[in-house]
């Protein structure tokens, strides 16, 4: 059954139900000091009227009323999951240069496009990898580190630091062929 908000309900049915959303976001821990606070209320209210439009039984009888909230509430949750999980993915996808690498120089006997270049290049690569193959690789390139050093540093054994850097190796066999040019 699919009803519509009519513009005569639309003010009543928003200040009885929008606390559904404030909600739903505030048990997803997403409070207003959030950056995009204002975009997933909107994005809730939206799906709060989807729910409306959408319950399969008659909310002029109060016995149903009930029952609309608990299914507002988990349509605009579960959207609202699915938004944080994309935003998170995003995030993820768009990592910010860790902070040890922001702080080191370039090789001063590398020419400034060079170096660019493989700075441009490290982060290409960056978000390929775990958090684990992330350090090797940056102790390894960037710091220039031994094995031997970097088990040390990271507090693993020499053959954990091998298994990094094969694991490494497999992940960025495809910039070989950038790297050839």
């Amino acid at each position: 059954m699919i009803r519509l908000l009519s513009e005569e309900k639309e003010r009543a049915f928003f200040d009885q139900h929008a606390g559904i959303v404030h909600g739903a976001l505030k048990k997803l821990g997403v409070y207003r000091s959030h950056p995009d606070y204002d975009d997933f209320v909107q994005q809730g209210l939206l799906k709060l009227v989807e729910a409306y439009e959408t319950f399969p039984e008659d909310l002029e009888q109060e016995a149903f009323l009930y029952q609309f909230t608990g299914y507002a509430y988990k349509k605009v949750r579960w959207h609202m999951l699915d938004l944080l999980r994309k935003q998170q993915r995003k995030w993820n996808y768009e990592m910010p240069w860790p902070d040890e690498v922001a702080m080191e120089q370039p090789d001063t006997q590398l020419s400034f496009e060079q170096s660019y270049q493989d700075m441009d290049l490290l982060k290409e690569m960056l978000p390929l990898l775990t958090e684990n193959e992330q350090a090797y690789l940056l102790d390894a390139v960037v710091k220039q580190l031994s094995v031997t050093e970097i088990a040390a540093k990271q507090g693993v054994s020499r053959k954990t630091v091998y298994q990094w850097k094969k694991r490494v190796a497999e992940k960025l066999n495809h910039f070989l062929l950038i790297l050839k040019d």
